[in-house]
């Protein structure tokens, strides 16, 4: 009898174990979304559309970030740039991503200006960046 007792009862423990783990996949998705920066009116402003293209262009090309990033932005070598928990460019911000693309990441193949791009074309690739990470354009 205890053996019909103690197998009636491991599905039950089986089924909170994966009741669990699957509000822990909620929670840590939710938490990877809410460190994402909202998008700031600030951020809009410097992201327009004629930055946005132009920085696709940038990225695309003499930039050459789609080599570590992917061409969808969706990483390779580098981590992925669509929305995520952003480990070097802090929840995601117009800023922080400018402040990766200008100094590079120590440790890391992310130099500064990649590509030798200028200040101002490094300011169009962070809209476009910022722009995709933030639903705002696609890849």
């Amino acid at each position: 009898m205890r053996n019909l007792v103690s197998s009636i009862r491991r599905p039950r423990i089986h089924f909170a174990t994966l009741a669990c783990a699957s509000v822990i996949c909620a929670l840590s998705a939710h938490r990877a979304m809410a460190q994402q920066a909202p998008a700031t009116a600030a951020d809009s402003a410097l992201a327009t559309a004629s930055a946005i293209s132009a920085g696709r262009g940038v990225f695309h090309g003499q930039g050459t970030c789609l080599i570590c990033h992917g061409a969808n932005l969706e990483g390779a070598v580098g981590p992925q740039l669509t929305a995520h928990d952003w480990k070097d460019a802090k929840g995601g911000s117009y800023a922080a991503i400018l402040g990766v693309v200008t100094k590079g990441v120590d440790g890391t193949a992310m130099v500064a200006h990649p590509g030798g791009i200028s200040d101002a074309q490094a300011q169009q690739v962070t809209a476009y960046v910022w722009a995709v990470s933030h639903g705002k354009a696609k890849p």
